[in-house]
């Protein structure tokens, strides 16, 4: 079975680090597959930098929503 997580943000980096730190930390069972699916609705902070960060440590899929 797959799962897919799908985090919306706008101008919330630090939030957003939080919670991709806990995801990192995450145990999950062998018999599943996770995604995450991460939107950044243009975001004019580092949201852009704190995605990049992660993106090698978490089975990612990252999106941009233009204005």
């Amino acid at each position: 079975m797959k799962i897919t997580v799908a985090i919306c943000t706008w101008n919330r980096s630090r939030l957003l680090r939080r919670t991709l730190d806990s995801l990192c930390e995450l145990i999950a069972d062998q018999r599943f597959e996770w995604e995450l699916v991460l939107v950044d609705n243009n975001s004019t902070d580092d949201t852009s930098d704190v995605i990049s960060r992660y993106s090698t440590r978490l089975p990612m899929v990252r999106c941009f929503e233009p204005i």
